[in-house]
């Protein structure tokens, strides 16, 4: 349910014969696991997910719990379990109620198929719309909160354009709230889950003795530049990293040649004029133009991704640098 950031890295997936554990990467107290089921269990991993999801939180020192979809058909996923400690990740991992939660995960499995490339194709599960869910919970009553919460994510999870979700334990006393993010590919989907009937009724059987909630929407703020024919956006950081390149020279551009004539005026005015024009300038053509130069980066084709991934980043890395030597040196 909160902000825990995914992991930067991707985790080894597992060889089809190979049991969960083996698949898992543990770093310090966070746990990551590449999960791949058969297709058409959609709606049994929903709620395979759920139940483990409360499984792991009423366990002792646990932080959060976070599923990722890295292919776009749903077959293939990530966990990312965090503990507050190395101590506490183990206990939980070698716990009856995970080694029951896993067996009952075995008949969902894929078998067989193609060997495992190291590098997965990338599916950003951070593109889209997300919505969060900040829970306050009477603390002697975590348990029924727990369990209505692990009918909600098991229907949640069987909606289209689910895209994973992310459920936090209260911080520390002082920020006594359960948060969940729950991600879906458009705004459209989102809303078609938060306003069915299934979420109506599990809403309207909650007891408001145990909880009250807030929701909050978190949009992508650049997607709609980067649309194209491609079925999701490229992943944020590849365009935060675009949007640097072309907006650091407008505005030393601004500094150098336009601030002059804008000094007699007050600052929130001239400020204004200034960021008028280097939006505009951004939004377009500029966007445009870089975004059609760097397609072959911002959606690398799985084929030879990690190749095209070092060159694109080595190519910004030089164009940065060439701009700061320009403006440094003139």
């Amino acid at each position: 349910m909160a902000n825990a950031s995914p992991s930067d890295r991707t985790p080894r997936r597992a060889k089809r014969d190979e049991p969960p554990e083996r698949a898992a990467e543990t770093v310090g107290g966070t746990a990551t696991m590449h999960i791949s089921v058969r297709p058409g269990i959609e709606a049994a991993f929903a709620t395979w997910q759920a139940a483990l999801t409360r499984a792991a939180s009423a366990a002792d020192g646990f932080v959060s719990i976070e599923f990722q979809p890295v292919a776009a058909d749903g077959t293939e996923w990530r966990t990312i379990t965090r503990f507050r400690s190395a101590e506490a990740l183990a206990a939980w991992q070698s716990s009856g109620r995970r080694a029951e939660a896993f067996a009952s995960l075995s008949p969902l499995l894929a078998k067989g198929g193609a060997p495992v490339d190291d590098i997965l194709p990338e599916f950003d599960a951070s593109s889209g719309v997300t919505e969060v869910i900040t829970t306050a919970v009477t603390p002697e009553r975590e348990a029924e909160f727990l369990a209505w919460a692990e009918r909600m994510q098991a229907r949640q999870a069987t909606f289209p354009g689910y895209l994973g979700t992310v459920v936090q334990a209260p911080l520390s006393s002082d920020l006594p709230y359960w948060t969940t993010l729950v991600r879906f590919a458009t705004p459209g989907e989102l809303e078609a889950w938060l306003a069915s009937p299934d979420r109506k009724a599990l809403i309207e059987s909650a007891d408001p003795a145990v909880s009250r909630f807030k929701a909050r929407r978190l949009d992508d703020a650049f997607a709609s530049w980067f649309a194209d024919d491609a079925a999701v956006p490229p992943p944020r950081w590849k365009q935060t990293a675009l949007v640097l390149l072309v907006l650091f020279p407008v505005v030393m551009l601004e500094i150098r040649f336009l601030s002059p004539h804008l000094a007699g005026l007050p600052l929130p005015v001239a400020t204004f004029i200034g960021n008028a024009i280097s939006v505009s300038l951004v939004a377009w053509p500029l966007m445009a133009i870089a975004i059609v130069v760097m397609r072959w980066w911002l959606h690398a084709a799985p084929a030879g991704r990690a190749r095209t991934e070092a060159l694109g980043a080595a190519t910004l890395l030089c164009l940065y640098a060439i701009e700061i030597a320009v403006f440094t040196l003139t």
